[in-house]
């Protein structure tokens, strides 16, 4: 394995390190639980793309030799695996917490998910236990990674977090939290498999004018509700 590979595993933890100070400068918490749950779970959130990957491996052993198999794999697989992971966590442990008002304290808490689970998954990936050796430049798909999931927790954060105001349509927003960060996962992952260098471009263009755009919208509603 290249040394590159090893240095793509600290990209995880300088964020998460970086986060942590921003969270303490800004939001100064006196109980540091929650954050520090957030990581583990996000973590302990791997177990379920592990387990979709070895059922799919048990049945294809790796084979994907048509767009079928390919589609499923990518956003099956790997990326709706992967989202479902981080979703439970959010939803059902930090969204009825008294700290979680919106928008905005959703895509705080996604995001570390989001971190907690690229620490693991990075490494996963990079031993070949999870995913496919069909990956071209597999040393920027591991560096880019944990920065797209900060994308896909910024997203699912959001979505989610608008739950809190739109009561009545919870539900619509957990579907669209859940589904909308899985496409998004799964166009990712594809750039790497079709070695398609300008829809990679494309799409982390994309990314970071949505991921902006949600972040700058967040703060309205944090504004409003304040």
């Amino acid at each position: 394995m290249e040394l590159a590979t090893y240095f793509s595993f600290l990209v995880s933890p300088v964020i998460l390190i970086v986060v942590f100070v921003f969270v303490y400068h800004y939001y100064k918490p006196h109980n540091w639980k929650n954050i520090r749950n957030a990581v583990l779970l996000g973590m302990l959130s791997t177990v379920i793309i592990l387990a979709a990957n070895m059922i799919t491996n048990s049945f294809w052993h790796g084979h994907l030799f048509n767009l079928r198999r390919t589609s499923f794999f990518v956003f099956v697989t790997i990326a709706f695996s992967a989202e479902l992971g981080k979703f439970l966590p959010l939803r059902y442990v930090f969204y009825d917490k008294p700290g979680f008002r919106g928008p905005l304290e959703g895509i705080r808490y996604s995001v570390i998910i989001s971190l907690g689970y690229s620490l693991v998954a990075v490494v996963l990936f990079a031993f070949n236990i999870i995913g496919t050796d069909l990956l071209k430049t597999p040393w920027l798909f591991l560096f880019t990674y944990p920065l797209a999931n900060i994308f896909f927790g910024i997203v699912m954060g959001f979505f989610l977090g608008l739950g809190k105001f739109r009561k009545n349509l919870l539900i619509i927003d957990e579907a669209v939290a859940l589904f909308i960060t899985t496409f998004f996962h799964g166009i990712y992952y594809f750039c790497f498999i079709s070695s398609d260098i300008r829809l990679f471009f494309v799409t982390t263009l994309g990314f970071i004018v949505i991921g902006i755009m949600l972040l700058l919208k967040s703060m309205s509603f944090h504004t409003e509700d304040d």
